[in-house]
């Protein structure tokens, strides 16, 4: 939202800005041609840089986006007369003030609008509660009929045929679009009902028959669950959306070798991690994964389709349930396509 709210002129840019690596150049200051990503970066983390061409940086964040006002001139009292008369620096001098005040200028202009776009998106969005009923009522029939295929309930998916295990899969698929459709609109959603005590499992152990099963080989993925878990954990309705999106983006982003969930039970707490060999990701980019709308620039160039819904709906199921998310990429040791052990763990509790 931040980069269409400068695209469109929405607001004016006096000086250089980037959001993120991207430069959007300002209409009064030019980029600087001497400074580079490093002048950006302040060592001890602080939100002010003063790099070695005597340039400011000056940075907030909006919407968890960094957005940085780079290569500026505050005249300080601490300053030497050599910096204060030079004309170069002079051309490009602004003051805090001014530059707060755009920030803050952003950040309500930005806010209006996200609250705008979600409040006509949910308005849209309720003319469809009938789809969620008949979806609902698709499944309910589908499984009906997988449970009517085999005298072994234990086994119905793994004995169906493969036009029933497509009906089930679609009905799965559907109900989960609606579901993460719903939670966008409506983060409160994700906590309606009561916690119940959950075999959290036998859950992931179901959704790994669904999404494991595809006519194609091309798309065909085995997930491989791995560990045990000895007790029930009390979670809301919505949390199957978190094993079901993990595991989803797994499948779609692996390059190669199998999805892995691993369980891990410590007390009455559980770990549980989704593994798969895909293409690194970026410290620069790991903090940005839950960001509404946010994908990889790997994700973009891969002719994948997503629109980067399905891990900020995620983080809202896990900020509902109070549950922990952290993601690492270890590079591994192949030779080519800078490939990583991307991991994303959920701390159940």
């Amino acid at each position: 939202m931040i980069n269409s709210i400068l695209e469109s002129k929405i607001i004016d840019v006096p000086w250089p800005v980037y959001v993120g690596d991207r430069l959007f150049e300002g209409s009064k200051i030019k980029s600087h041609s001497n400074c580079h990503e490093s002048c950006r970066i302040n060592v001890h983390g602080q939100d002010e840089n003063i790099c070695e061409h005597g340039l400011f940086h000056i940075s907030r964040k909006i919407s968890g986006q960094l957005i940085t006002v780079s290569g500026v001139f505050i005249p300080t009292e601490g300053q030497s007369k050599k910096h204060k008369k030079n004309i170069t620096l002079s051309q490009r001098k602004t003051s805090r003030e001014a530059i707060k005040l755009w920030f803050s200028n952003l950040d309500e202009k930005n806010s209006i609008i996200q609250s705008l776009v979600t409040k006509t998106a949910k308005s849209n969005f309720d003319q469809f509660h009938e789809f969620v009923k008949w979806a609902r009522e698709i499944s309910h029939y589908s499984n009906r009929l997988l449970d009517a295929s085999t005298k072994s309930k234990g086994s119905s998916f793994e004995n169906a045929s493969e036009d029933l295990k497509s009906l089930c899969k679609t009905s799965v698929m559907l109900l989960d679009s609606l579901d993460t459709a719903a939670l966008y609109f409506n983060p409160a959603s994700a906590q309606f009902g009561r916690k119940k005590l959950t075999d959290i499992y036998s859950m992931v152990h179901k959704i790994k028959l669904v999404l494991s099963h595809s006519t194609t080989n091309k798309n065909r993925a085995n997930v491989v669950l791995k560990g045990r878990v000895e007790n029930k954990h009390k979670v809301y309705e919505s949390f199957k959306v978190v094993p079901l999106s993990l595991i989803q983006n797994a499948i779609k982003y692996k390059r190669s070798g199998d999805v892995e969930v691993i369980f891990e039970e410590i007390d009455d707490r559980l770990k549980m991690t989704v593994n798969s060999i895909g293409f690194e990701i970026p410290e620069s980019e790991i903090e940005h994964l839950f960001l509404r709308g946010f994908r990889t620039k790997k994700a973009r160039e891969m002719s994948v389709e997503g629109c980067g819904l399905g891990l900020y709906v995620l983080k809202i199921v896990a900020d509902a349930h109070n549950f922990e998310v952290k993601v690492t990429s270890t590079p591994t040791n192949y030779q080519n396509h800078n490939l990583a052990l991307n991991s994303f763990i959920v701390f159940i509790h």
